[in-house]
């Protein structure tokens, strides 16, 4: 590797990582800021933030390698030209097709990694995090029952209102529990020493378990009250926050592809979109760079943040219209790749005079 290519592959990796470390914090400080949100309304147990903190922003981190690769070409390129090093270059004879070496140095093995990442990680960690959302739906504080505290929900015609006074270590057995249930006049009132949640495998319902207890009924209609000792008694209850995953979005890579509906090869040409898009964006932000001499250093940053806006947005509307069947899976989602590519290509024709 010349002294030239070294120099703008340290431009480009250093400007990128710094470009991705910052994105990166960003996401990380929102998807935390939620996740105690959630937290804090009971809808989420509070021992499980930082798992699903570290698996959302692995999967954010994947999503993000584009667009920083894109972002940090573009400021690395731009300084070149604000400090003259560009015109430089040029008039030392260094042709486009010396940047693209360069460049693609240090882009193919970052996208190489990137569809390891997208291939293997995502769906495993699409996985993990249904298992996750599964234990968490199973769990008291995903009915919204903490311990200690008097919890309602329901309708007007069907309410609910539960007390666990303690839960186990395991987060899953709620101890000396009592719930009351009203229904139009009749009115139910439950004591147990224990209850557990647990989702129904035939209908995917959550189900509460109350064992060992009494129930006291009251009829207004015949004027008394019915108590009935029992061992099990089950109670289905709404599902405040299913936080259900994309069973697709879980599946191997090797497995989709080889399946034929729409939704499958949606999901799968969008797990390539993210693959190509790297060296896509990186083929772009060279010629994209360009500036003028009196130009500013970011006068190109936002069209460069605008093309991908729009490149994103397009990738991820033709993938819900192939999921629906509104479009072809043959065309699917590549003609948009090569517009990108095309628009590359007539961009450094434009600045350049001939394609690298």
């Amino acid at each position: 590797m010349s002294i030239i290519n070294r120099y703008l592959f340290k431009e480009i990796a250093l400007s990128f990582a710094a470009t991705l470390l910052v994105l990166t914090l960003i996401i990380v400080g929102n998807t935390f800021v939620r996740l105690l949100a959630d937290a804090s309304t009971g809808n989420l147990p509070t021992d499980l933030v930082g798992s699903l903190l570290g698996y959302g922003s692995l999967k954010q981190l994947i999503r993000l390698i584009p667009v920083a690769l894109l972002i940090g070409m573009m400021l690395a390129f731009s300084r070149l030209y604000r400090d003259s090093e560009m015109s430089a270059l040029r008039a030392a004879g260094v042709a486009p097709r010396h940047f693209y070496r360069a460049i693609f140095s240090f882009v193919l093995p970052l996208t190489l990694v990137l569809a390891l990442l997208v291939i293997f990680a995502s769906p495993w960690l699409e996985s993990n995090t249904a298992k996750l959302r599964s234990e968490i739906s199973e769990r008291p504080e995903a009915a919204g029952i903490p311990p200690g505290e008097f919890v309602s929900s329901g309708s007007a015609e069907r309410n609910y209102t539960a007390l666990a006074e303690t839960i186990d270590a395991s987060r899953t057995v709620m101890e000396r529990f009592f719930i009351r249930v009203q229904s139009g006049s009749s009115e139910v009132l439950i004591w147990a020493k224990s209850a557990v949640l647990f989702i129904d495998s035939g209908s995917g319902e959550r189900v509460l378990q109350i064992s060992d207890g009494y129930r006291y009924e009251s009829n207004p209609a015949q004027g008394g009250m019915t108590v009935i000792r029992f061992g099990e008694h089950s109670i289905r209850i709404p599902l405040k926050n299913s936080g259900e995953m994309d069973s697709l979005a879980a599946m191997p890579t090797l497995e989709l592809w080889q399946q034929t509906d729409n939704e499958s090869q949606a999901e799968f040409q969008w797990r390539i979109a993210i693959i190509l898009s790297a060296p896509l964006l990186a083929l772009l932000a060279f010629p994209l760079s360009y500036t003028a001499p009196r130009q500013g250093r970011y006068s190109k940053i936002a069209v460069a943040i605008l093309i991908y806006a729009v490149y994103a947005s397009v990738l991820g509307t033709m993938r819900g219209m192939i999921a629906r069947g509104d479009f072809p899976p043959l065309l699917g989602l590549w003609w948009i790749h090569l517009l990108v590519l095309g628009l590359a290509l007539w961009l450094l024709r434009k600045y350049y005079g001939k394609p690298a």
